[in-house]
């Protein structure tokens, strides 16, 4: 190597930066999965990793530089590392091949979610006759009169304080993040044996069972919630379930399908 070659030899093709540990995930931050789902970005989650990752980088950073600085002063080249020191510090940054986001991301188990259809089921104490509750969930969910009566009469006697009627299912949040604003989805398709639930997020109560179904909706980002994240999380604090109870629901948007993987099922 000859003094004319430029500093940017010195820079290494690629770097990594940061190392995000297999154990480290975003399982106990469904708060933050909750947000990137509301706002259709990741901005958030990004905004909050680099936080944590900020004296990592600098770390690696000044270590990276260090062996650059020193290649270059064996060469007597020391000047123009100083000069140069900024655009090698961008260089550097610009090759790094490790994301810490996406890291986690891939580190983290399913999370369970549900689809409200928009229908409110009432107290069975007064307030609506059994047969009405019946129907309000035929019609929310398209079935024909008759068509899976015994089971769906076991869903409304057993949620008596009513509630909302909820379709659950697994999912890595950022499988329905578009990170577009100006376009979302457009359906949201559920089959399978598809968990069906009404549950009261105001007193903790409810109930569930499973249909087999074929139903798609509009999707409308209001009505979608990570569960834990609502009061009286049905799945954990209603009955306690494991993370996987939920992965019989198979689920697509309009773009792409979604099948039970690992990542549908409870992290070992």
């Amino acid at each position: 190597m000859n003094n004319t070659e430029p500093w940017k030899k010195y820079v290494p093709e690629t770097v990594s930066l940061y190392h995000v540990d297999y154990r480290e995930n975003l399982d106990e931050r469904e708060d933050l999965q909750e947000q990137c789902i509301r706002n259709n970005n990741m901005g958030r989650l990004y905004e909050t990793v680099m936080e944590c990752y900020a004296e990592q980088e600098a770390e690696s950073l000044l270590k990276i530089l260090g062996e650059i600085k020193e290649k270059m002063a064996e060469e007597k080249r020391q000047e123009e590392f100083e000069e140069h020191r900024e655009e090698i510090t961008n260089l550097i940054l610009s090759r790094n091949d490790t994301d810490p986001a996406e890291e986690l991301i891939k580190n983290s188990a399913a999370v369970n979610m549900y689809y409200s259809p928009g229908t409110k089921i009432e107290e069975r104490i007064g307030k609506e006759s059994k047969a009405m509750s019946c129907y309000k969930v035929r019609r929310a969910l398209k079935l024909k009169k008759g068509q899976f009566d015994t089971l769906i009469e076991e869903l409304v006697d057993n949620a008596t304080y009513g509630g909302e009627l909820r379709i659950y299912f697994n999912a890595g949040f950022n499988e329905l993040v578009t990170n577009d604003n100006g376009e979302d989805f457009r359906t949201i398709r559920f089959h399978g044996d598809v968990i069906i639930a009404v549950a009261n997020s105001f007193n903790g109560s409810g109930y569930h069972i499973s249909l087999p179904l074929d139903i798609t909706f509009p999707f409308v980002r209001d009505r979608l919630f990570v569960d834990s994240q609502v009061r009286y999380s049905y799945a954990i604090e209603v009955c306690g379930m494991c993370r996987d109870w939920c992965d019989s629901t198979s689920w697509e948007t309009e773009y792409k399908t979604v099948r039970n993987t690992g990542r549908n099922r409870e992290k070992e």
